[in-house]
């Protein structure tokens, strides 16, 4: 397993993915709105409209992505024990 980043470069590295997940939010949403906005005026027959939900999920992921780097510029680990008799 690789030794843990020091908290000056932990710090760096969630500074760069807050930001690419920020812009990649930001150019999906614009793809969704030019989706949406195809999909009112063509139809489902339009290319852009039929990939509305993988758009979608793109967004999703950019959400995770600039929620792991606000943990690591926060140093918040969450590392859970196997064996807590604990619901998920």
């Amino acid at each position: 397993m690789a030794a843990p980043l020091p908290p000056p470069t932990r710090r760096l590295v969630g500074l760069l993915l807050v930001l690419s997940g920020g812009l990649l939010a930001l150019g999906l949403s614009l793809k969704v709105y030019v989706s949406v906005y195809s999909w009112r005026t063509v139809g489902l027959q339009s290319q852009s409209a039929l990939l509305l939900s993988v758009n979608l999920v793109g967004l999703l992921a950019s959400g995770l992505l600039m929620r792991m780097g606000l943990r690591m510029r926060r140093g918040i680990t969450s590392r859970r024990n196997p064996n807590a008799d604990e619901m998920l």
